[in-house]
């Protein structure tokens, strides 16, 4: 797996938790391997309820439980989530997480935000905004690095697999949470994630998240090996 711990600042870096096995692979990958305590003053487990699946409370006790075990602090909020004129649940839901991990910055000082995003996530990003005729900026889709109001968010696994991360928690013992709302097929994402990329994978190219993923680093005019 390819981590890219280059752009992970010196200072306190809050993880965004969400219980799925990317953000749980990417608790593991960061604070695996340093001193405990070292770990607990570098890193805080940031998690989010939103309340819109039943589920969603088991959610924060395991991630919760996790940073225990972790020997990290943990700081999460159990949300109402409520739309605004114009929103949809979703936009909704990144508006409480934002507010949330603004707080958080300030309140702990944190450096940096990491998140669990991967190279499947790029690909998905990259496919969706075709459809939509962005230009290149769009088509760049999520980069490693990238500031809202005053949180810089770091993607560390934008180079790792989605079956790559899962197989390290596999290896390792270590279980996650699974959304059940991520196998709805009528959301956009979804759609992409399970029928078209794997078509795709299928019928024209296997290694087409790969070359995706290179397609968005020149597009940032990063360099690609």
């Amino acid at each position: 797996m390819k981590i890219d711990r280059s752009i992970l600042p010196s200072g306190k870096i809050g993880l965004a938790v969400s219980g799925g096995s990317d953000s749980v692979a990417l608790a593991f990958l960061l604070t695996k391997g340093g001193k405990k305590k070292n770990a607990a003053k570098r890193f805080i487990l940031l998690h989010v309820d939103h309340g819109l699946r039943k589920e969603s409370k088991e959610e924060y006790k395991f991630v919760r439980a996790l940073a225990k075990r972790l020997g990290v602090p943990f700081k999460g909020i159990h949300a109402k989530v409520e739309r605004k004129s114009g929103e949809s649940i979703e936009m909704a839901a990144r508006r409480v997480r934002v507010a949330f991990f603004t707080d958080c910055v300030k309140k702990f000082k944190l450096d940096a935000i990491a998140t669990g995003h991967h190279m499947d996530d790029v690909a998905e990003t990259f496919l969706m905004r075709i459809r939509r005729a962005s230009g290149p900026e769009g088509l760049a889709g999520i980069k490693p690095i990238s500031q809202v109001g005053i949180i810089r968010f770091v993607r560390p696994l934008l180079g790792c697999r989605d079956k790559e991360l899962k197989a390290y928690l596999k290896r390792y013992g270590e279980e996650w949470r699974e959304d059940a709302s991520n196998g709805d097929i009528s959301i956009e994402r979804n759609k992409v994630r399970h029928k078209i990329i794997p078509y795709l994978e299928e019928m024209l190219d296997p290694n087409l998240v790969d070359h995706i993923y290179k397609i968005t680093r020149l597009l940032r005019n990063e360099k690609v090996s």
